[in-house]
């Protein structure tokens, strides 16, 4: 890569650096490979979009209210209650499903602070996936006739914790992008299909470090791909947020805390296949760069 190249990447990634900081957003993990400098201009365009936003957004007081609903252990119609909000709310589709993110995460974060049992978290996030389908439900269209990306999401098979990568399935397949959720219970069948397929991305989920080892066998099977034709790859989940570097030196080029990151880096990076880059050299970097 060029020396100017590299200065300009730099430039970039430090005043990211600073803006992230500043609104006080988690960075995203990145190589320095095919897509260097991504996941920085991404993050440069989310803090203008969070720096934008009016102080008082509706969509967080809703959120409030449907949490409250399948949080609560005396009702009878929880589930019925929450989706009732949200289907009257005048959102689109993709945002009443990020409403629900949203729902999960906090009720996660009651988990990890102990504001939660196990039973109730159970039962909310139960009630919370009826909520998902009958929403996904009301539009429910078969694949789109001009989609703008093709994207497979991997679930090992002993995986429990799927809300997450379901409701990235969702949000992708209403942004018009072709999906596919994989439960990977073969790698051999796995590398047969990425070699079949033409995927844009590659997503990938596990919240227990047990399953490391199969995290690990997929992103190897995407790495037998060609590089001008590799998809990226994203990784998520509590465990990958455990062990980033790992991630990172085995190969995957993002690891993220948020589907809202996910999908911006998707966005820019299918919009970055689509067109010439500026930067000579930007996208195929030579392999052996990688830290």
């Amino acid at each position: 890569m060029h020396g100017a190249a590299i200065d300009r990447i730099a430039a970039l990634d430090e005043r990211t650096r600073e803006a992230t900081v500043r609104i006080g957003m988690q960075p995203v993990t990145t190589t320095t490979r095919d897509l260097h400098g991504l996941a920085q201009r991404v993050l440069g365009a989310v803090a203008i979009r969070h720096t934008s936003q009016p102080a008082a957004d509706p969509a967080c007081d809703l959120a409030e209210r449907v949490k409250a609903c399948v949080c609560d252990s005396q009702s009878s119609a929880a589930a019925e209650t929450a989706f009732k909000l949200v289907a009257a709310s005048p959102l689109e589709t993709h945002e009443r499903l990020g409403i629900l993110e949203s729902v999960a995460r906090a009720i996660g974060d009651d988990w990890s602070e102990d504001g939660a049992s196990f039973l109730d978290v159970t039962i909310a996030m139960g009630r919370l996936q009826c909520v998902m389908r009958r929403i996904c439900q009301l539009e429910r269209v078969g694949p789109p006739d001009s989609p703008i990306g093709r994207c497979l999401l991997l679930v090992p098979t002993a995986e429990h914790h799927t809300f997450g990568i379901c409701i990235l399935e969702e949000l992708m397949r209403a942004l018009g992008w072709e999906t596919e959720l994989f439960r990977v219970e073969s790698i051999d069948f796995l590398e047969k299909k990425l070699e079949k397929e033409q995927i844009d991305i590659v997503c990938f989920s596990w919240t227990n470090a047990v399953l490391s080892p199969i995290a690990g066998d997929c992103v190897k099977a995407v790495e037998q791909i060609p590089g001008p034709i590799r998809p990226a790859i994203i990784s998520g989940g509590h465990a990958a947020g455990q062990n980033p570097a790992w991630l990172v030196r085995l190969g995957v080029d993002y690891v993220c805390d948020s589907i809202h990151v996910a999908l911006q880096i998707a966005d820019i990076h299918l919009r970055e296949l689509r067109a010439d880059l500026t930067v000579p050299g930007l996208r195929h970097a030579p392999q052996d760069t990688r830290p």
